[in-house]
């Protein structure tokens, strides 16, 4: 197993993970509807892939580098689910942002992963309203990054 960095010819395989996750089906669904990784984006943000036997099971994506950098997303195959995998991104995201010189990083987050950020270290500092299509509010946290360069 391993994590790399995304490149431009993975895109289409991120945007199916992303979209048949399980996790945004019902009202949530809404939330990607409109939404596609591409590949000028795999060019223009942190993304970084996780691969078991040359498969992708999980990505991430860290945006808004250049001030207070997003977590944008965070996904986990349905089929790789509770095997820690989620865990392993997410410090390998928050090592990242250390070397990018990030003190903290942004999450406004699908409201069931509050828990999971929670557990992982993030603090909650507020909460995001509805707006557009999105119609429940979604909490916003910071993830404080330790050993930043």
């Amino acid at each position: 197993m391993i994590i790399r960095r995304a490149v431009p010819s993975d895109a289409a395989v991120l945007d199916r993970l992303m979209h048949d996750s399980s996790a945004y089906r019902g009202e949530y669904s809404v939330m990607l509807q409109s939404y596609a990784v591409t590949a000028e984006q795999v060019t223009s943000d942190e993304v970084y892939v996780l691969e078991d036997a040359n498969k992708i099971l999980g990505f991430y994506s860290l945006t808004n580098l250049k001030s207070c950098p997003e977590l944008d997303l965070l996904f986990v195959a349905d089929e790789a689910q509770g095997k820690h995998l989620g865990a392993l991104l997410f410090e390998h995201m928050r090592q990242q942002a250390a070397l990018l010189g990030a003190s903290e990083v942004k999450i406004v987050a699908h409201p069931p992963a509050e828990t999971f950020y929670l557990r992982m270290g993030a603090t909650k500092t507020g909460v995001k309203p509805p707006s557009g299509r999105v119609t429940w509010s979604r909490p916003i946290l910071l993830l404080a990054v330790p050993g930043a360069s």
